[in-house]
């Protein structure tokens, strides 16, 4: 579960990072482009980033799973006494992405819920 969390929070960091860039005006892919090398680079981050840039979001784990991931882990860590905010908000980006009418697509298509419309 804590690994599935790291994942989740990961990827809803990745596009909100993008999408925050693509808001100012800037091309997102700078921010690919400064990571990229450096200490916070990862291939998870590399492979995440990829799926935004070239709009590819052929699910490996789809939106609408990540969104329900989001429910048992902050259920599991509430019963444990541990609060997990990161996780807690990546849910909320989840059920907009999905409500956007990205459920079935890779949850890099978190990436939209950055935004008001699709």
């Amino acid at each position: 579960m804590a690994t599935v969390s790291f994942g989740i929070s990961l990827t809803a960091v990745v596009a909100e990072a993008l999408s925050l860039a693509q808001g100012l005006g800037l091309d997102p892919d700078l921010v690919r482009q400064v990571i990229s090398g450096g200490p916070m680079d990862s291939t998870y981050f590399q492979a995440k980033s990829a799926a935004i840039l070239s709009g590819n979001f052929t699910p490996s784990f789809t939106v609408r799973n990540a969104e329900k991931d989001t429910r048992l882990i902050t259920e599991a860590g509430e019963a444990a006494g541990v609060r997990l905010d990161l996780v807690a908000a990546a849910g909320e980006r989840f059920r907009r992405a999905e409500a956007q009418g990205h459920g079935d697509e890779d949850m890099a298509a978190t990436y939209f819920a950055g935004f008001d419309k699709r």
